[in-house]
């Protein structure tokens, strides 16, 4: 396991009081020095524990998670926490109720900085689930570990909730296992579009924000502001990204080396990670003088409180650092790829240096003599076995050997090259030798002695990492919004709810088409919150609804959005139920794996969530999937009254308008002339009333034998239906003749299976209406069937 690996460990109780699922959880950050407890309550899905395992789970190579937790006993949600655990890759540890003990305060309290109880009574939580991780982790029988960890709360409703189906649906990190489509140099997820992180702590902060949107709007102005001033400020931020971030180590890494090293952890901190943190130094001063300079132009409280007033606080912490540095390690070598400790910093260093000087001075004058001798040109070079030794030519040296042949020694003959020593270098080079070596057991000493100091300014280097990371993800977000092909807002947040979205685009789309069609977005809670979304195939309807959920989601990191009005309230969690597929190893269908989701869905949205839905209902019959669809989302427009985007290819759902208030049709426009169709990719209000897929069909060249087969059984069915709708509009039972247009409308329009039940109950009462020759009782007949045909419809 590399050692530089940061470890995270999740303990998860599940508990089950009145038939409810109560969740404790302890979590772990070695790197930080963090552990987190929360509780709460979750439903059968565990969406709420989904979420807790997205934004814990580091994604990437620098961290490695293991979850400790106790199974549900249930076996129906043995198998939903199962299926959360194998969607992502960390390690799994299964645990028994007697794990779960009580808390030992006394090994505990050795660990925390301060007294557990003197902690706060809301963080006094979970004791079973910290007794667990002690255990697991053994924290308090390594005494490095002494009062160096705090403990606080793992606040999740601060952040939107975000579940996996959610940012697969909206393609914001690549699936693992899975290979996204090629788009050649363009980004194919969120997360590489945001990508133009300079650091590499930036880029997990950017991943962190992603799967963390915020929930509170000051702090998502203040993202905004930053982003906004260097949006319009491409000078400074060139400044940034280019003499600043470019230059600034991986300060996530050189921080835990540190604290390994103040805990008498195996490490591998050096000299080199010193001059890191060094140069670090130099490039605070470095902002700090440009942001002065800036500053003395435009007099701008986003510079004088997010980068000079935390940067002189920085730099104050780290001042003795740099003297220390300064006077201890040789800095000009450094610069040069050697390092090591200025000999000016120890006087028993000194005097071994002066020691080491003197016998390369007299390595060199044994060399003069020798050459003097011997009359020939001699070389000092370097040998593994003899450390230095003498060169010379080799017919040169075999004619000046003869002279005194026993006072020379040859090592080797290459290449027309001899080399030998002499009696007198072997004795000088064995003072060096020795005087080396003193130097270096010396050096290393001062080494540690310098670790150990710059070991204890690992906080101080904490809180750069975190302050430049974010400087980093928020200057990468205006470098997106300013190179994009079209205009980026300033999204605006607003205690009203409604969203408002002018012109907007999907980025992943635009990065390959800057020509794409822009559309506009209008919902607000009373009048229009569930869109139903209707159109052809590849006609758009889908990237549509996928753009708001990105535009929303932006918004919420504190990003701006691809859109030239931006208006949205705060929402509590995006939920998709988006192209569904069976999993065949566990016995799920296509329609069964839509039901799940959707059954998700309807459990845990909320008003203030934003759920977006397309084509539900396509894993099983035409009429079951009609009616199903229609029931849910009659269940989000009457119940939850969230904000929805429903798209579909149900024309029949359009009815809903015209019944349920707040309720609006929208459709994707195309073109049509002589059986070819023309996608205008343009969200307009209304919709349709018919399908296209025969011309999608021949827009994609399928064999002209299966479009004519399709197109005759299509005549078919749709003489089928005219001839049950003939046979229920007979004469003979006026219905069509008597009631109102409205009613006509929906009867003509309504499913199959519906007009079936409709005819049924016609022939019900068919003989009274015609019997029947007093016509204020013939109107109240029509009257009571028309309300029994109403809810026959619905």
């Amino acid at each position: 396991m590399d050692q530089d690996q940061n470890l995270l460990t999740l303990v998860v109780q599940i508990i089950y009081t009145n038939n409810e699922r109560h969740l404790n959880c302890a979590f772990l950050d070695q790197d930080r020095r963090m552990i987190e407890v929360c509780e709460f309550q979750d439903n059968e899905h565990f969406s709420v524990f989904e979420c807790l395992v997205l934004q814990v789970n580091p994604n990437g190579q620098d961290a490695k998670l293991t979850v400790l937790i106790q199974m549900p006993e249930l076996e129906s949600e043995n198998r939903k926490v199962r299926d959360i655990l194998e969607q992502c890759e960390f390690e799994v540890i299964e645990k028994n109720k007697k794990d779960f003990s009580e808390i030992n305060l006394s090994n505990l309290n050795k660990v925390l900085k301060k007294n557990f109880n003197t902690c706060r009574v809301e963080e006094q939580i979970c004791t079973q689930c910290i007794q667990c991780l002690l255990e697991h982790t053994r924290l308090y029988k390594d005494d490095t570990n002494t009062q160096k960890f705090n403990i606080g709360l793992l606040n999740l409703h601060k952040f939107m909730r975000l579940d996996l189906a959610a940012i697969n649906a909206l393609m914001i990190f690549p699936k693992q296992g899975i290979k996204q489509f090629d788009s050649g140099n363009n980004a194919s997820t969120l997360v590489d579009y945001l990508d133009r992180c300079i650091t590499q702590m930036g880029k997990r902060c950017l991943r962190r924000w992603i799967k963390m949107p915020l929930q509170s709007i000051q702090e998502i102005n203040q993202r905004l502001n930053i982003v906004e001033y260097l949006y319009q400020n491409s000078s400074f931020r060139q400044f940034l990204n280019e003499d600043f971030l470019k230059r600034i180590p991986d300060l996530d890494k050189l921080y835990a080396k540190f604290y390994k090293v103040a805990s008498d952890k195996r490490n591998n901190a050096n000299l080199s990670d010193c001059v890191k943190v060094y140069q670090l130094i130099q490039k605070i001063k470095d902002i700090i003088k440009r942001v002065n300079q800036e500053m003395y132009q435009s007099q701008n409280s986003i510079l004088q409180e997010i980068f000079l007033k935390p940067f002189e606080e920085n730099l104050s912490d780290f001042e003795k650092l740099e003297e220390m540095i300064e006077k201890s390690i040789d800095l000009s070598k450094a610069y040069t790829g050697e390092f090591i400790v200025n000999p000016r910093f120890s006087e028993k260093l000194m005097q071994l240096s002066k020691n080491i000087t003197q016998c390369m001075n007299d390595i060199e004058n044994v060399r003069l003599d020798t050459e003097t001798e011997l009359g020939i040109t001699v070389t000092l070079i370097e040998s593994g076995t003899y450390t230095y030794i003498f060169e010379a030519k080799k017919q040169s040296a075999d004619e000046a050997f003869r002279k005194n042949p026993k006072k020379y020694k040859t090592i080797s003959v290459k290449n027309r090259a001899l080399t030998f020593t002499v009696e007198k270098l072997q004795s000088t080079v064995a003072d060096y030798v020795h005087f080396r070596d003193l130097y270096q057991e010396v050096q290393q000493e001062k080494v540690q002695e310098i670790l150990k100091i710059v070991c204890s300014y690992y906080p101080v280097m904490e809180q750069a990492s975190r302050l430049i990371s974010e400087i980093d993800v928020l200057s990468a977000f205006a470098s997106v919004a300013r190179n994009a092909p079209r205009a980026f807002v300033r999204p605006i947040f607003t205690e009203k709810k409604e969203i408002l979205l002018k012109e907007s685009r999907h980025p992943l789309l635009e990065a390959i088409d800057s020509t794409c069609i822009v559309n506009d977005l209008e919902m607000d809670r009373k009048s229009s919150r569930l869109h139903i979304i209707t159109g052809p195939n590849m006609g758009g309807k889908s990237t549509y609804i996928r753009q708001i959920a990105i535009c929303v989601l932006l918004a919420h990191i504190g990003c701006f959005v691809p859109c030239t009005t931006a208006v949205v309230p705060v929402i509590d969690a995006i939920i998709t139920r988006v192209g569904a597929s069976d999993v065949q190893t566990k016995g799920i269908s296509t329609f069964m794996s839509e039901m799940l989701e959707a059954s998700c869905m309807l459990k845990t949205a909320k008003p203030d969530s934003l759920i977006i839905i397309d084509e539900l209902g396509r894993g099983t019959s035409t009429s079951e999937g009609f009616g199903i669809a229609w029931a849910i989302a009659e269940h989000i427009a009457k119940q939850i009254q969230s904000y929805c985007l429903f798209a579909t290819h149900f024309h029949e759902m359009t009815l809903m308008e015209h019944e349920i208030t707040g309720v609006k049709n929208y459709y994707v426009s195309c073109v049509t002339e002589d059986d070819k169709i023309t996608m205008e990719y343009r969200v307009r209000y209304g919709a349709v009333d018919r399908s296209y897929g025969l011309l999608v069909a021949q827009m994609l060249k399928f064999p002209k034998e299966v479009i004519d087969d399709a197109k005759q059984k299509a005549i078919e069915l749709e003489t089928f239906e005219h001839n049950l709708e003939s046979n229920f509009i007979d004469e003979e039972v006026p219905i069509f003749n008597n009631i109102d247009d409205e009613l006509q409308y929906k009867v003509r329009n309504s499913t199959l299976q519906a007009k079936e039940r409709v005819i049924k109950e016609a022939e019900k009462w068919k003989n009274e209406l015609t019997n029947e020759k007093n016509p204020q009782k013939r109107k109240e007949i029509i009257e009571k069937r028309k309300q029994i045909i109403l809810k026959l419809l619905k």
